[in-house]
C-alpha cells in the first residue's frame, strides 16, 4: 500500500520519473531516520575535562557542547595555538566574549536529520503538482489507474465490455482535448515541465551540498574524494569544514555566585558518520540528475518525432489484423489520439496489459471509422436535397431517393457491431 501511494500515475511508465520521485523520496528518509538513530545513540561529543571534574559534570560538558551552537575549529598541535601540554586539559577563557567568538562558527549538523526530510519533500513536490494538474487539466488518469488495477480479476466478456466502456470514454475525452490542433497537448506539457523540475531540483541540491561540502582550494568535492581513493591517499583526504572532527567548546559552569568560563578540547566522532551520509547523498543526486536529463531528452525527441507515436498506434491495429495505410495511420494518431492519448496509453499498458491496450485502440478505431463514413454520408446527402428541392420547385414529380447504398465498411462494422 505504501508503494503504491508513492507511485506516479501519467509517468509511471518512465524510470526516470520513479527513480526521483519515488525511491530518492524514500531514501532520503531511511538516511534521516539512520542519522537520528545514530545522533540519539551517540556518543556524539567527547570532550578533554580537568581531572577533578566529577563525572555528571563531564557528562554535562559533552552534552552541551554537542547542544552549542557556536564551536571554534581546532588547529592540530604545530598548527595553532596549543604547543604546551599542560594547557590541553583546561583553557580559561579571556574576560573578552567578543575575542574569543571571533574566530567561532556556527554548526549544522545538528539538524542534519531535517535536512534530509526537506530534501526528500522537494523530491515529492513535481510529483504531487503533476497529480493535480493532471486531475484538473486532464483525461482523469488517477481514476483510470485504479478502474484499470482490478482488470486481470475479469471475465473474458467482461474484459471485452470493459475495454470498449473505456475506448468509448477516452475518444470523447481525446476529442475534446486542449491544444488540438498541436502536435502536443496539456499533459505533454505538464509531463515535460515536471521532468524539468525533477532535473532542476537535483541540480540544485547538488551545487549547494557541493559547495556545502568542499573544503578550501577544492573545486569538486566528489572529485577530490574520488582521486584520493583512486590514489590510496586516504589520509590526505580532507575533511569538510562543516563536520570537523575537532572543535573548542566554549562553556560557562556557575558555582553559587561564580561563573567560571572554560574552554575545552572536543572530539566529535558523529561528524565522521554525518560527512558520509552527507558523500552518498552527493553520489545519489549525480546519479538522478543523469537520470532526469537523459530522461527529459529522450521525452522531448520522442515529442517531437510524429513516427514514435505512429508506430505505436500501428502495432496495435496490427495486432487486430487491420491493414491500414501510412495516412490513415498518421491522420488517427495525430488527429483523434495525439500525443497525450499515446501516453494515456503507454500509462495504461504499464499498469495492465497490452490486451487491454489492444482493445482500446480497436475501439477507438472503430468509432473513428464509423465517424468517417457518416461525414461521408451526411456530404452526399447535400447536392440530393438540394437537386430534391430544386425539382419541388419546379413541379417536377420525380422523387429522389435520399438514401444512399451501403457501403462495404459500413457493412463490416455493423457487423462487428459498433
Amino acid at each position: 500500500m505504501v508503494f503504491n501511494f508513492y507511485k506516479p500515475t501519467v509517468n509511471y511508465g518512465s524510470w526516470a520519473d520513479r527513480f526521483s520521485s519515488t525511491w530518492t523520496f524514500l531514501l532520503l528518509l531511511i538516511l534521516a531516520l539512520l542519522t537520528v538513530w545514530r545522533h540519539y545513540r551517540g556518543p556524539n561529543f567527547i570532550c578533554k575535562t580537568p581531572e577533578q571534574f566529577p563525572r555528571y559534570w563531564n557528562d554535562f560538558t559533552d552534552e552541551s557542547c554537542w547542544l552549542s551552537r557556536q564551536v571554534i575549529p581546532f588547529e592540530p598541535l604545530g598548527q595553532g595555538s596549543f604547543s604546551d601540554s599542560e594547557n590541553l586539559n583546561m583553557l580559561v577563557v579571556m574576560n573578552d566574549k567578543d575575542s574569543a567568538n571571533e574566530n567561532s562558527t556556527r554548526t549544522l549538523y545538528q539538524w542534519l536529520p531535517l535536512i534530509l526530510c526537506l530534501q526528500a519533500l522537494l523530491f515529492m513536490l513535481p510529483d504531487i503538482f503533476l497529480r493535480i494538474c493532471e486531475s484538473s487539466f486532464g483525461f482523469g488518469c488517477q481514476k483510470l489507474s485504479k478502474m484499470i488495477q482490478d482488470y486481470r480479476q475479469y471475465s473474458a466478456d467482461d474484459r471485452k465490455h470493459f475495454a470498449m466502456e473505456i475506448g468509448s470514454y477516452l475518444h470523447q475525452q481525446f476529442s475534446e482535448r486542449l491544444l488540438r490542433v498541436l502536435p502536443f497537448g496539456i499533459l505533454t506539457v505538464l509531463l515535460a515541465f515536471v521532468k524539468l523540475l525533477f532535473f532542476l531540483n537535483a541540480a540544485t541540491q547538488l551545487i549547494i551540498l557541493e559547495g556545502y561540502l568542499s573544503p578550501q582550494n577544492v573545486t569538486s568535492y566528489g572529485e577530490y574524494v574520488f582521486e584520493s581513493i583512486i590514489n590510496t591517499n586516504y589520509s590526505t583526504i580532507a575533511y569538510s569544514p562543516v563536520f570537523p572532527r575537532e572543535v573548542l567548546c566554549r562553556r560557562e559552569f556557575v558555582q553559587v555566585s561564580n561563573v567560571h568560563l572554560y574552554m575545552f578540547q572536543c572530539l566529535v566522532p558523529v561528524n565522521e558518520f554525518n560527512e558520509q551520509i552527507c558523500f552518498f547523498v552527493w553520489i545519489w543526486l549525480l546519479v538522478v540528475c543523469i537520470a532526469a536529463g537523459t530522461s527529459g531528452m529522450l521525452f522531448l525527441v520522442k515529442s517531437l518525432l510524429p513516427m514514435v507515436k505512429q508506430r505505436y498506434i500501428k502495432k496495435y491495429l496490427s495486432m487486430s489484423n487491420i491493414s491500414v495505410t501510412s495516412a490513415e495511420v498518421s491522420s488517427f494518431s495525430g488527429t483523434t489520439i495525439g500525443l497525450d492519448g499515446v501516453m494515456v496509453l503507454k500509462m495504461i499498458g504499464d499498469i495492465s496489459s497490452d490486451i487491454l491496450v489492444k482493445d482500446i485502440v480497436i475501439q477507438i478505431w472503430n468509432i473513428h471509422k464509423s465517424k468517417q463514413l457518416q461525414n461521408m454520408v451526411s456530404v452526399q446527402q447535400t447536392p440530393s436535397n438540394q437537386e430534391h428541392m430544386t425539382g419541388s420547385a419546379s413541379g417536377d414529380q420525380h422523387v429522389t431517393n435520399l438514401t444512399p447504398a451501403a457501403s462495404p465498411e459500413m457493412i463490416a462494422m455493423e457487423k462487428t457491431g459498433v
